[in-house]
């Protein structure tokens, strides 16, 4: 036993030090085999899954592929998806073993993606390669896609980039993201290049600009009512996303940038900004607004492109109305982002300094983490609904607008269907609105990969079916002579 729990402390420390996914899957994989996690993977059986129903419909569909009845297998694909959409999204099939989970969730994954490739690649009676493209935009767009949420968090924000790095390497960073306030820098960074350039900026930290913050001497703080130099942010933005529009950005990347942002006037709306939305509106504008922490920074008039004096040249956007942090009214847009891009699963990475401490660590499950928990929403909701009541005993005016920005922040969910957390060190608060030193860069992005690798199994298996949706249509495509720019 002696040694054994030796051997453990030695892989955890392993796992705890990795400088790359490949490195802490060796470790990761040696600490299942000796819990016996590798074997729990093979087994069978389990509460969580209705297995015999899956090994049913598996058979089914390999069944289907031996006859070529391609018809046959698309009711039995389209029964099953939505059949076992719910069991496979649990996040508890994912708690038990650290590098993944039932081997039959593999098979069934398996067996959906190539009966789907043979769907795809097969002539079905009656249907032009025109009509199966339909087809198969249709079930897509049933079957929704992922996106990656990236939270405020002001200097612990560079931790996205860790997230984001780790993902793109393994294939799994999806091409709808959003962000707020220092999430939206990254969000922004990543969708304003190609992939080419995004290559290069991951492989490359060491060229990303620093200087964010920078403090306003104390008479100007007492004279304006902010603390920090705008411009000096504006120059920071500008020089890591460049200078484009949403719609640009679409057209450059092929990713589809969110940027909330958070409004100034009580009966105006929080926005979700983005190709849809505001094709026309400057990438660097949003995300400076985003950024406009009461107090920190002014708020923001949206700025875009105006095409009536040429096409680089800029107007106001709603120039009657100012923007402040989007993490405010909405640091993760769930609701918005579904209705406008069809999300059916949210990736999370959150590392907002104010929530941070009331989060249990995604590994601790049980009685005293559902504890806490319950807890912690219990105090949110108590808060939410003090905040809420008391601008209607009749503050002041002039503390209206914070207390509603209070119960906005408190009353909104900070958690999607996949959360990578910012580990919680307290000794890092000090630098929360400091300008990061590359030798930060570098911790905060590896802090980013370490909470993201525990995480990819369960992301890569969650959104594999989008992936396969997305190759079958770029190869239909193809076949049916429609340009890949083609929506």
């Amino acid at each position: 036993m002696g040694k054994q729990q030796t051997l453990r402390k030695q892989l955890q420390h392993q796992l705890g030090t990795a400088r790359s996914y490949e490195q802490w899957l060796v470790a990761a994989e040696a600490i299942d085999e000796l819990d016996g996690m590798l074997l729990w993977r093979e087994q069978p059986d389990t509460q969580l899954l209705h297995e015999p129903l899956i090994r049913e419909h598996l058979e089914t569909m390999r069944h289907c592929r031996r006859r070529g009845d391609t018809l046959g297998l698309t009711r039995v694909l389209q029964e099953s998806l939505y059949r076992h959409q719910g069991e496979l999204a649990n996040p508890d099939l994912y708690a038990v073993a650290l590098t993944g989970t039932k081997q039959v969730v593999t098979e069934f994954l398996d067996e959906v993606e190539c009966s789907m490739r043979f769907i795809c690649d097969q002539p079905m009676p009656g249907v032009s390669p025109e009509h199966k493209l339909n087809l198969f935009r249709k079930a897509e767009q049933v079957y929704g896609r992922p996106a990656l949420m990236l939270s405020g968090g002001a200097a612990f924000g560079v931790y996205h980039l860790g997230v984001t790095r780790a993902l793109w390497q393994q294939d799994l960073l999806p091409d709808v993201i959003a962000g707020a306030s220092m999430g939206a820098i990254v969000a922004g960074a990543i969708c304003c290049r190609n992939d080419a350039e995004l290559a290069d900026f991951f492989q490359h930290p060491n060229q990303i600009d620093r200087q964010a913050f920078q403090w306003l001497r104390p008479d100007r703080i007492w004279r304006q009512g902010y603390a920090m130099d705008q411009a000096q942010l504006q120059r920071h933005i500008r020089a890591n996303l460049g200078s484009r529009s949403f719609k640009e950005a679409y057209q450059h990347s092929g990713r589809m940038l969110n940027i909330s942002v958070s409004p100034t006037r009580t009966r105006q709306k929080p926005r979700l900004l983005n190709e849809l939305a505001s094709p026309d509106v400057l990438v660097e504008s949003a995300v400076l607004a985003s950024c406009a922490v009461p107090g920190i920074y002014p708020p923001v008039t949206l700025q875009a492109r105006d095409f009536t004096r040429g096409n680089t040249a800029e107007a106001p956007y709603m120039p009657t109305e100012s923007w402040i942090d989007g993490s405010v009214h909405g640091d993760l847009p769930l609701m918005r982002m579904a209705r406008l891009h069809n999300v059916n699963k949210t990736i999370v990475s959150q590392a907002n300094p104010h929530v941070l401490p009331f989060l249990s660590p995604p590994q601790k499950r049980g009685a005293k983490a559902s504890l806490k928990q319950a807890a912690v929403s219990l105090m949110r909701g108590q808060l939410a609904t003090t905040l809420k009541l008391t601008p209607e005993s009749g503050p002041s005016s002039i503390l209206r607008p914070f207390l509603e920005q209070a119960h906005a922040m408190a009353s909104q969910s900070y958690l999607g269907d996949i959360n990578i957390y910012f580990p919680m060190r307290p000794m890092l608060y000090r630098k929360v609105l400091a300008n990061p030193t590359p030798e930060d860069i570098d911790m905060y992005i590896h802090l980013g990969e370490q909470a993201t690798w525990p995480k990819l199994a369960m992301i890569r298996d969650q959104t594999r079916i989008n992936r396969a949706f997305t190759d079958c249509i770029r190869h239909l495509k193809l076949q049916a002579g429609v340009d890949r720019n083609t929506v």
